[in-house]
């Protein structure tokens, strides 16, 4: 009976999501494996090899959130006041749990046993509410649902054109013209001073934003588009932007400078394509037919949850050994971090109250 229901689950899910989801949880790993090498010594092999792996992971985030979207906006999924408070409850469980796990292994065990280090409870503390770096994500995610009651009373198919023009006013206030004046800014006060003017004087925060993405999920989702070849031409083009902005930048002004942040036009361009080209392919295709992709995508949550110590492991691994080549240390790094947080996710799954975390 439990595998018939099983069954059941698995046919209501759509493929293609599950294709996305796969895709962009493989594209956190990567992103936390050659971030490393994008930091520091700008312009030799080692940062050239992490630039090229983080520009291509940089749709993570995006499609994490399309997805969202996507589903949530949906007409069909009906909103309820107990569903709301249950997606929340479940982020913020999620949230303390691993921010208390991440807490006790760096703010405890690694310095009292690993660097002869007293502990400080303030650290603690703050450690604690801010959670590890890769949960910032969670954070996020509250935010959309707290704001996804108003959405729903407008995001409809009816009322297809004044979602184009919210997207549109976020690409042009929220992607373009920001992008532009902090990028300049690193070369002259002029855009410094622009930069200013923009954010105090014309506040168009409301259209934009991260809501951009959880618009565009349902957008692609519910509408064919004819122009599809040009939409990936403008991925490669973003894809260009990103990687070779980042270098130019970072190796410029000898510092980590970088086009990878999420309301950056290029990493929209390059997330739309993706999530486009996948829903053309995968769009009528049985979820019967991807236990792989399945797998790893009702297990997404629990590897992006540990996937962060195990590429700390592999890199303190890797420094005893002494290997510094970014050509054979990220791949090694983002395989071992994948399969055992792969395996680590699946165990969580299997034990009663720890599946509740993953």
């Amino acid at each position: 009976m439990k595998q018939e229901v099983q069954k059941e689950k698995t046919k209501k899910r759509i493929y293609y999501f599950d294709v996305l989801r796969v895709i962009a949880c493989l594209a956190v790993i990567m992103i936390h494996t050659s971030a490393t090498y994008v930091v520091r010594n700008f312009g030799t092999f080692n940062f050239w090899v992490g630039n090229l792996f983080d520009s291509l992971s940089r749709i993570a985030v995006p499609l994490f959130i399309m997805i969202s979207g996507a589903l949530l906006l949906d007409e069909k999924y009906e909103l309820n006041n107990k569903k709301l408070i249950m997606h929340i409850v479940k982020m913020v469980i999620f949230f303390v749990c691993w921010s208390v796990i991440y807490c006790i292994i760096y703010q405890i065990i690694v310095p009292v046993f690993f660097q002869n280090k007293s502990i400080n409870f303030l650290e603690i503390l703050a450690a604690l509410v801010q959670g590890h770096y890769h949960l910032w994500f969670i954070y996020l995610i509250v935010g959309l649902y707290l704001i996804l009651p108003l959405l729903k009373t407008w995001v409809n198919k009816n009322n297809k054109k004044y979602v184009k023009y919210f997207i549109v006013l976020s690409l042009i206030f929220t992607y373009i013209i920001p992008e532009i004046l902090s990028v300049g800014s690193n070369y002259s006060n002029i855009f410094v001073h622009l930069n200013n003017i923009f954010e105090k004087q014309l506040c168009l925060k409301y259209v934009g934003g991260y809501t951009t993405y959880f618009l565009l999920g349902w957008y692609i989702h519910n509408f064919d588009f004819k122009c599809k070849h040009q939409v990936y031409i403008l991925a490669l083009l973003g894809f260009f932007i990103t990687f070779i902005g980042t270098a130019l930048l970072s190796i410029t002004t000898n510092q980590p400078i970088q086009l990878y942040d999420n309301l950056y036009i290029n990493v929209l361009f390059q997330a739309v394509a993706v999530f486009l080209a996948i829903k053309t392919k995968f769009h009528n295709v049985s979820n019967e037919n991807g236990r792989v992709v399945h797998f790893i995508s009702i297990n997404s949550l629990g590897i992006y949850a540990v996937h962060a110590l195990f590429i700390d492991i592999a890199y303190a691994l890797i420094a005893q050994f002494q290997m510094t080549n970014a050509i054979i240390n990220i791949p090694l790094v983002f395989l071992f971090s994948l399969l055992i947080s792969t395996i680590v996710s699946h165990i969580l799954h299997k034990i009663p109250g720890l599946n509740k975390i993953v």
